[in-house]
């Protein structure tokens, strides 16, 4: 696919210059039939019939066309196997602890020797400095707001809003607690439970297990609109 001469036939297909793309054998423009069902679709999106002169199949006439659907078929089952693969594998990964490639938290920096997110002690202090905020104003907006008035950065070295700062004193890996496979992929919903990797003491924890559970209490009470008074 990034072959030039390829890419210059793609380039002319998408400006009209053809009706018709005819090749000796598929195997001559793609021997990967992911790759060849990407092209095909292209192919039709520009109204461009495919032609192989030695398989015998003509995309403008129907029987051609239901040859190449078949091999699409096969291309789709080869996917979504491969797919599967990769998420058997993740998952094994996950649940001997294994680090499976998501972005680093706040407090934590990448370590090549164990291939796992080791303390960094300097954002370490940052985090820990959120929940002592969060504690005394029990607020996730006046938290942010706190933060961006003392200028202190994000991970990315952003501004804080309530959502980042709930995600840090929401997130389990600060007491050492790996999860994975809890939210879906690209909406991010959250996922049943029972699909839930969760590997307790996986890692050295920056916050204790009693401070986490504390402002996680104060979390869920302050978004049912019960304050810490009303419990007195």
């Amino acid at each position: 696919m990034d072959r030039p001469a390829f890419q210059d036939m793609m380039n002319r297909i998408r400006q009209g210059e053809f009706t018709h793309l005819i090749v000796w054998k598929i195997d001559r423009i793609s021997r990967n039939l992911l790759d060849f069902a990407k092209m095909y679709e292209e192919l039709k999106k520009n109204n461009v019939a495919f032609i192989s002169k030695n398989e015998q199949f003509d995309t403008s006439s129907a029987m051609g066309e239901a040859m190449l659907k078949i091999i699409l078929v096969f291309a789709e089952l080869e996917r979504k196997l491969t797919g599967e693969r990769v998420y058997s594998i993740m998952l094994s990964r996950a649940e001997k602890g294994l680090w499976n490639g998501a972005t680093v938290p706040l407090g934590y920096k990448w370590s090549d020797e164990i291939k796992f997110p080791v303390i960094d002690e300097n954002e370490a202090s940052t985090v820990k400095y959120i929940y002592n905020l969060y504690e005394n104003n029990q607020s996730t907006p006046k938290t942010a707001r706190q933060l961006n008035l003392e200028e202190v950065k994000t991970k990315r070295g952003g501004k804080w809003t309530a959502k980042t700062v709930g995600d840090i004193l929401r997130n389990p890996f600060y007491i050492g607690t790996y999860r994975y496979n809890v939210k879906t992929s690209p909406n991010r919903r959250w996922k049943d439970e029972k699909e839930w990797v969760v590997i307790e003491n996986n890692h050295p924890g920056i916050i204790s297990s009693e401070q986490f559970k504390k402002v996680n209490k104060m979390l869920t009470n302050n978004y049912r609109g019960v304050s810490i008074r009303d419990q007195i």
